[in-house]
């Protein structure tokens, strides 16, 4: 594909100009793949700081409703997750023990 490019650009194959070609073509590329490696990166980054914002809202909401009794106590199904620090399921609308 790189040789068709660089053939469609006028350069000759075998000349010195065409071996430019092929080099900056491939520097290109490499240049795009890091770029788009960056940006994965970056998008992969920003999920997991909502995701741990999220789970930091539902543990804060499950703790202020401990004891209401008009939500369920958290468990595995809960949607949230477990607390490692204390033990404890929370969830979006569901309470700690």
């Amino acid at each position: 594909m790189d040789r068709t490019t660089c053939a469609e650009f006028g350069f000759e194959p075998g000349t010195d100009a065409f071996a430019q070609c092929m080099m900056d073509v491939t520097q290109q590329r490499e240049m795009l793949r890091h770029e788009e490696r960056l940006a994965q990166q970056a998008r992969i980054s920003a999920q997991n700081r909502e995701d741990d914002r999220r789970r930091e809202l539902y543990r804060a909401l499950s703790v202020q409703r401990s004891g209401d009794k008009t939500f369920p106590v958290c468990g595995a199904g809960s949607g949230g997750g477990i607390d490692v620090r204390s033990g404890t399921w929370f969830g979006p609308n569901c309470r700690a023990r």
